[in-house]
């Protein structure tokens, strides 16, 4: 009887891997059909194929697995003898098993905005009713199975032949939709009539650089004695140096959608993972393109990709994704499966390289070269956005050796050196290629006429206050960036504004400069228009990213912060702190000083307040998986 039991044995587990297989795909094609939103957006079909193959191999192996673990238990006789109920079974199993992984890291990422850990009560709650419910699929579909002729259908279709032609097909199928919807890259286009740009001849072209994590003590032109910066340094020279200027959040989503619209995150509430710019935010781009200029974007941070409404206002934008393993595409990427493949090839092989994270300077710098060429004599405004020196740090030139936030969420503090070595080769390859944009410029005899905004989106952290990275406190080393301001002909050039300013007040300046008028709602202020020294500038800032949660007000020599108590990097609830004196931030004045408190107390809520009554009606998206290890691996969640 023995004999006749392991005799079974070999066959049994070649149904049981075609079965699971068959449960894999059924998956996978919901996977699919989710991404593609049921055929709102088609050309996500295109990941048909990798979808078939990666996860019919995983339910294949789980099937085996399966098979093995049950195979000695009594009550799992009767499908051993039977391949109707084998397979059944199998396809249930699989099925059911598959998707309870895939809705337990949307549950945590998306209903829970990663807010709730696994091993929080609310947390093992929610693992819990998931697991409640692909138990109860589980019996379902094999309800389902036994009483109508499915039953009789998967157990020809487990026969290798039949699997094989039917495998064959849907395959083929795969291989149609990857050749007609597959893309390298993520375009969005509007019309656009060259006779709008009548009447624009004396107007300026504008170009705002925002160059990803890229602290302004770390440039020369900023008093940096560390780091050579020649091309910046020469931009500086011609034009506007902000010496003190602040992001409007530390991370970059918020950030960029405060540079683009002029409004702060509590009115646009482009913050978490999964929201999107509202279509209520009128940005920069629709100013400009109301005037008749012409507008282009050109991004390669998934935060800014066009899942998020970031093209809004653009006749052109262009995310540059990174680029993938395995032969998928963009659509196929974004399935739960190929972020566990790359997230365990990752492991087994060390070196990086900037193509898996971002595209690097150089490529950006080629689509730029390819925007310019295009526009002739006409007037355009703009966004080129960089990467570099985002995480991971690379070194120079690229030998797949660098430190990433992915892979290193809490350093040791002797990674200080390490990182800043790496950091500092970074500002200095990105320098490069912003002295290849300035050339371009002038070769295109641009450079003279034109309007160029540098700034940052936030800058990094490297153990000032214990920790590292961004989008964890409100911190000079996170919330300062650059600002350099070239005006036509170089006015104003070789200047310094000791006036403290925002990115927030980039846009209305940007529009001014091109003689244009503000976007009603703008905020901010002219930056150009002089400033009387008695006048105190208000400066403030929001956070809202995994857990940490706070606001800044600066007015003069004073900074006060306000985070939640139950901030995940444990700052203090209020901070004071008298900047001339204390650059570092490291003397916290809140115990000395408890009148200066209320008083920055009782601006902040004010501010905070007219803020949350000027909110604008935000959305969001379902972000796929390949989106999410996007973020994950450029540290943006953990």
């Amino acid at each position: 009887m023995a004999n006749d039991r392991l005799s079974g044995l070999i066959p049994s587990l070649s149904y049981s891997f075609l079965a699971g297989s068959i449960g894999g795909m059924l998956a996978g094609l919901i996977e699919v059909l989710l991404i593609a939103r049921f055929g709102a957006a088609p050309a996500h079909f295109s990941g048909l194929l990798f979808a078939v193959v990666a996860y019919g191999i995983l339910g294949g192996g789980l099937g085996k697995l399966a098979y093995l673990a049950l195979w000695p238990l009594p009550f799992h006789r009767e499908k051993r003898e039977s391949r109707s109920q084998l397979a059944g079974f199998m396809v249930s199993l699989t099925f059911a098993a598959l998707l309870f992984l895939i809705f337990v890291f949307r549950a945590f990422r998306d209903f829970h905005a990663e807010k709730v850990k696994p091993a929080q009560p609310l947390g093992l709650l929610t693992i819990a009713i998931l697991a409640l419910a692909a138990v109860a699929m589980f019996f379902l579909l094999q309800f389902l199975i036994r009483r109508t002729v499915l039953s009789r259908g998967l157990a020809k279709l487990v026969d290798f032949k039949i699997y094989t032609v039917a495998l064959a097909l849907l395959l083929m199928v795969g291989v149609i939709l990857r050749l007609s919807l597959g893309r390298e890259t993520e375009e969005v286009r509007s019309p656009f009539s060259g006779e709008a740009r009548a009447g624009l001849e004396s107007k300026p072209c504008v170009i705002l650089i925002m160059v990803d994590t890229l602290r302004p003590d770390h440039l020369a032109c900023y008093g940096s004695h560390k780091f050579a910066t020649p091309n910046i340094d020469a931009l500086a020279a011609d034009g506007i140096l902000f010496r003190e200027c602040y992001s409007a959040s530390n991370n970059t989503k918020p950030s960029t959608a405060s540079l683009l619209t002029s409004r702060y995150l509590s009115e646009h509430r482009a913050i978490h993972k999964t929201d999107i710019l509202p279509p209520g935010a009128a940005t920069l781009a629709e100013a400009f393109s109301q005037a008749g200029y012409y507008c282009g974007g050109i991004v390669t941070n998934v935060n800014l990709a066009p899942i998020y409404n970031f093209q809004q206002g653009f006749h052109e934008y262009t995310y540059l994704p990174p680029k993938f393993l395995f032969g998928a595409d963009e659509a196929s990427s974004r399935q739960v499966i190929y972020g566990v493949m790359r997230l365990i090839r990752m492991r087994l092989i060390k070196k990086i390289y900037p193509d898996q994270f971002y595209r690097p300077g150089e490529i950006v710098t080629g689509y730029f070269e390819d925007f310019i060429k295009r526009q002739g004599d006409g007037k355009f405004f703009l966004f080129l956005h960089y990467m570099d020196p985002h995480d991971p740090y690379f070194e120079h030139p690229y030998n797949g050796r660098g430190y990433a936030r992915a892979a290193l969420p809490d350093p040791d503090p002797n990674f200080v050196g390490p990182f800043e070595r790496n950091y500092a080769q970074e500002i200095q390859y990105l320098d490069n290629w912003i002295g290849r944009v300035v050339a371009d410029l002038k070769k295109a005899n641009l450079y003279d006429s034109s309007v160029i905004i540098f700034t940052s989106d936030h800058g990094e952290e490297f153990y000032e206050h214990g920790g590292w990275w961004h989008g964890t406190t409100l911190h000079e080393e996170q919330m300062r960036v650059p600002l350099i301001m070239k005006q036509p002909r170089q006015v104003g050039a070789n200047q310094i504004s000791e006036t403290p300013a925002s990115i927030v007040d980039v846009g209305l300046t940007a529009l001014r400069a091109a003689g244009l008028d503000a976007v009603p709602d703008m905020r901010g202020r002219n930056l150009l228009e002089s400033t009387s020294p008695d006048s105190l500038v208000e400066i403030y800032a929001e956070a809202d990213f995994e857990g940490n949660v706070g606001q800044m007000v600066r007015i003069g020599p004073w900074k006060y912060i306000q985070m939640d108590p139950a901030n995940r990097r444990g700052r203090p609830a209020q901070q004071l702190f008298y900047l001339p004196d204390d650059p570092q931030e490291q003397n916290n004045l809140v115990s000395s000083q408890p009148d200066k408190v209320l008083e920055l107390a009782a601006i902040l809520k004010v501010r905070y307040n007219e803020l949350q009554a000027a909110r604008i009606s935000g959305g969001q998206m379902q972000m796929d998986r390949a989106t999410q290890e996007r973020l994950k691996a450029l540290g943006y969640t953990q």
